[in-house]
């Protein structure tokens, strides 16, 4: 690192551990209403096709559209599990490293972020902590207050002499819409697949579209997410290509 500083001028900084468990909680509590969301889509959509047979009592019948359910339930808490284990991870391995023109992250598996004290136009401070930004879009570090030394941290960047803002946040703050968007989601995708009207198809249809082209593309494109979230949003394009069909077969049959 070409920066020649006094030892002491460097700081490291690193977040607390018994502060993980309510960020764990907060993340555990948004998985739930997920994989809760989840449950109720599939079963709803597996009722829509197999209701005849459900209601007949053909347990054979029955018994593909539960293998599909139990799979995808599988699937999904297996996908949680391995999640709150790489957060876990991430929170143990983050690095803040503070000298007096530069700013450091370092997490596992993410890849390490160095912000000059020329590039920073703002740092601001909510109730969860600092962001400091560059005029570079999602180019940013955020600082937790669960950092251990974070009063120590936010007056050492003080000192760069950008002033300190509060972050307003409005009604939708990130948390709520962390709770919202897969709500939306899930409930678009229920009406997409369920729905036997064109016009419903078409206006559920572009919107998912529309936005998970934009997620893949955003995930591809970001600096900060790591190369094995890349791998895995490529999955988004078999999702991408049924949404794709059935609104040019709605559209080609309208009704």
């Amino acid at each position: 690192m070409p920066h020649q500083l006094a030892a002491n001028s460097i700081r490291t900084y690193r977040l607390a551990p018994e502060g993980f468990i309510a960020a764990r909680n907060k993340s555990l509590g948004q998985r739930i209403g997920l994989f809760a969301g989840a449950v109720v889509f599939l079963l709803v959509l597996q009722y829509k096709q197999f209701g005849d047979s459900w209601q007949t009592g053909s347990i054979a019948s029955v018994l593909p559209s539960l293998l599909v359910i139990l799979f995808v339930l599988g699937a999904i808490a297996f996908g949680f599990k391995k999640g709150l284990k790489r957060n876990q991870e991430s929170w143990d391995s983050y690095e803040l490293v503070i000298g007096e023109d530069f700013l450091i992250r370092r997490i596992k598996d993410f890849p390490e972020l160095e912000i000059q004290r020329h590039e920073v136009t703002a740092i601001k401070e909510s109730s969860t902590g600092l962001r400091v930004e560059t005029k570079l879009k999602g180019r940013a570090i955020g600082i937790a207050s669960a950092l251990v030394g974070y009063e120590d941290a936010k007056e050492r960047l003080s000192r760069w002499g950008v002033p300190l803002q509060e972050l307003r946040q409005g009604w939708i703050t990130p948390t709520r819409w962390m709770w919202a968007l897969p709500l939306i989601v899930i409930f678009l995708f229920a009406c997409f697949y369920l729905a036997a009207s064109s016009s419903v198809v078409v206006g559920t249809g572009v919107p998912l579209l529309v936005g998970l082209s934009w997620s893949l593309w955003f995930i591809r494109k970001n600096l900060q997410v790591p190369a094995h979230m890349k791998r895995w949003s490529l999955i988004t394009v078999l999702p991408l290509l049924a949404i794709a069909a059935k609104l040019i077969l709605s559209i080609i049959n309208w009704r």
